[in-house]
């Protein structure tokens, strides 16, 4: 029988979510899209702890419908510590694993990411949490705070990168150079999954090695079940009381809204802040 990973996340503004991960799954497993209930962009902090939410309850429900992994299909590793603790499954981040994975193929990578400085606090949580931060030399951004101002402009740019909109994926390559020629990396990363459409044309003309987190996070996925590895460490992620499980459910299933993300949250946030 086929082992099952839930793959949490990275559907929303994308043509084909799980073409990317088509092209590197290995026969013997199967990739689901499994979809967060509550939809919340993370512009801020705020919105940053509702994704930890959300993709917690994602992940609880995957388990129940008897997945054996979880693959948070980000890499903001929505909820990543939380989940490795209520859940008996493995559960992979692909922010964590492939800042890990750059960590072997050079010494000093930068993140080059679509979006904008404002959204940095994101990478600069993960890397701290995974222990990688000192292997990052740079984060560079492809996109202006003043060019997402917005959930529906961020969906427009990521529709942009899944039709290979020739402006983006230029001015990508001028971040990953700079990166290099500037910062002194010796590797990149791609600073979100949203950018897997425009992966393979970075990677085939970058001077470094450049690691798409979407494909390489998922082989992590596939590898540690290969592995026989069943759970994460209950040294590290103690296992939660099941009875508080529920409270998840409780919470989401009584919203009387889960679409958080509202089409001008930014510019309201923007307002308010003047």
């Amino acid at each position: 029988m086929d082992k099952r990973i839930a793959v949490i996340g990275g559907g929303v503004g994308r043509k084909n979510p799980l073409g990317p991960i088509d092209e590197v799954r290995t026969a013997g497993f199967t990739a689901t899209l499994f979809a967060p209930r509550l939809k919340v962009f993370p512009h801020t902090p705020l919105e940053r702890g509702l994704s930890m939410l959300a993709y917690l309850d994602a992940g609880i429900e995957a388990e129940k419908a008897g997945f054996d992994a979880v693959f948070i299909n980000t890499c903001g590793d929505y909820g990543i510590d939380e989940m490795r603790s209520a859940l008996g499954i493995p559960v992979t981040g692909a922010g964590e694993a492939t800042y890990a994975m750059a960590s072997t193929i050079g010494k000093r990578f930068a993140i080059v990411k679509i979006w904008p400085p404002r959204m940095n606090f994101i990478t600069e949580g993960v890397l701290r949490a995974s222990g990688t931060d000192a292997r990052c030399v740079s984060i560079r951004n492809v996109l202006r705070d003043d060019e997402v101002v917005s959930t529906s402009t961020a969906v427009a740019h990521i529709g942009a990168m899944q039709d290979h909109n020739r402006s983006i994926i230029d001015r990508t390559m001028e971040q990953i150079r700079r990166a290099v020629d500037e910062d002194g990396a010796d590797s990149v990363v791609l600073g979100c999954t949203c950018m897997a459409a425009i992966g393979p044309e970075l990677i085939d003309r970058s001077p470094v090695p450049v690691l798409e987190p979407m494909r390489a996070g998922y082989k992590v996925a596939e590898a540690s079940l290969s592995l026989g590895i069943r759970q994460t460490s209950r040294v590290t992620y103690p296992r939660a009381n099941p009875a508080l499980l529920a409270a998840v459910d409780d919470m989401i299933s009584h919203m009387r809204n889960r679409e958080l993300s509202a089409s001008c949250d930014m510019c309201v946030v923007a307002e308010a802040a003047e």
